[in-house]
C-alpha cells in the first residue's frame, strides 16, 4: 500500500489495539491480549513460583495469541498483497463480535483478533511497524533520533513510529474512558472499530492499485 493511505490505517490499528487491551485488562487484571512480553513475564513469575495453575492460564494466552496470528498471516497469503490488510482486519471485526453472542468466550476472542491483527500490515512506506506493541516502535524512533542528532545520513521513516506510539496510548484512553461510562461489558465499539478500518483499508488498497494504473499509463506514453 502506498504510504499516505496506510498509515491513518496502520494508526487506526494500534488504536484497536490500545482500546482491546483496555477491555481485556478490566478481567484478567495484571494480563494482557496483546502484550505477550508482559505476559511471558508473568509466566515466567508463574513457573519459578510453582503457581501452575496460573501458568497454565498465561500459557494458553500466548498460544492462542500465537494461532490468531498464524491465521492472520494464512489469510494474507490468500486475500493478496493489495487487500490482505482488509480482509484480515474484517476477520478480527467477525471475531471481536464473539463476546456479544457469548461473553464467557470474551478474552479468547481478543486475544486470537489481537493476534491476527499483527499479520494486516507490517510496513509503513519504507518504515517497518509494529501494530499491537510499543517497544520496538519506541527503539526505532529512538534509534532514528540518535542517528539524526549524530549527523548520520538516512531517510525520515523513523518518524512514523511516532504516530503509532500516540495511537495505541489515545486507544487506551478512550477505552478507559468508554470502560467508566459504558462498562466492562460493553465491547461493542470493538468490532464496530476493526470494521471501520476493513472498510479504510480496502479504500486504501483501491487508492494503491489507482495509482499503479496511472503510473503504468504514464511510463507506456513516456515509452510511446
Amino acid at each position: 500500500m502506498a504510504s499516505v493511505g496506510v498509515l491513518p490505517v496502520a494508526a487506526g490499528m494500534a488504536f484497536l489495539a490500545g482500546a482491546t487491551d483496555v477491555y481485556g485488562l478490566a478481567r484478567l487484571h495484571d494480563l494482557f491480549v496483546s502484550f505477550m512480553s508482559g505476559n511471558t513475564t508473568m509466566l515466567g513469575v508463574a513457573l519459578g513460583s510453582g503457581d501452575w495453575a496460573r501458568a497454565q492460564k498465561v500459557a494458553a494466552l500466548v498460544g492462542l495469541f500465537v494461532a490468531g496470528a498464524a491465521g492472520g498471516a494464512i489469510l494474507a497469503v490468500w486475500a493478496g498483497v493489495r487487500h490482505h490488510a482488509a480482509v484480515v482486519a474484517l476477520v478480527s471485526a467477525a471475531v471481536l463480535t464473539v463476546p456479544l453472542a457469548q461473553p464467557t468466550w470474551t478474552i479468547e476472542s481478543f486475544v486470537l483478533a489481537m493476534g491476527a491483527l499483527n499479520a494486516s500490515m507490517s510496513r509503513v512506506g519504507a518504515a517497518s511497524v509494529s501494530l499491537t506493541y510499543v517497544t520496538g516502535t519506541l527503539v526505532k524512533f529512538g534509534q532514528g533520533l540518535g542517528d539524526m542528532l549524530c549527523g548520520r545520513p538516512g531517510d525520515w521513516s523513523w518518524l512514523v513510529q511516532a504516530p503509532m506510539w500516540l495511537s495505541l496510548l489515545a486507544g487506551g484512553t478512550c477505552a478507559t474512558l468508554l470502560h467508566w461510562r459504558l462498562g466492562s461489558d460493553a465491547v461493542w465499539p470493538l468490532p464496530l472499530m476493526a470494521a471501520l478500518l476493513a472498510l479504510a483499508a480496502f479504500g486504501a488498497g483501491r487508492l494503491e492499485a489507482e495509482e499503479e494504473q496511472k503510473s503504468g499509463q504514464n511510463t507506456y506514453s513516456t515509452r510511446g
